[in-house]
């Protein structure tokens, strides 16, 4: 199967409740992408149509488990998926 990983997974801005990314498309097709962002036990998750997302009502000081997958038309989703660490401060991914 063609693997649906998302490529160069980065943050473009960063405040203290929300995160923005973008991504290149993966080698795959894909119709859209799934991102989830987890803290502790809550896992919440979008999808958008762009390669590009802002995640916001994020908490100040909380760490957040961040990823982005690629899904196909058929729903079928392959292959490692990038994720960030989020927790209100830039430097922390640099």
């Amino acid at each position: 199967g063609v693997s649906n990983k998302v490529r160069n997974l980065s943050v473009t801005e960063i405040t203290t409740s929300s995160i923005s990314l973008n991504w290149t498309e993966p080698l795959g097709n894909s119709s859209f992408y799934r991102v989830q962002w987890t803290n502790g036990s809550c896992t919440l998750n979008k999808s958008v149509l762009y390669k590009t997302t802002t995640i916001s009502n994020l908490t100040a000081g909380e760490s957040y488990d961040i990823k982005v997958t690629a899904v196909a038309a058929d729903d079928q989703t392959e292959g490692e998926i990038p994720s960030i660490e989020y927790n209100g401060q830039m430097d922390h991914l640099l």
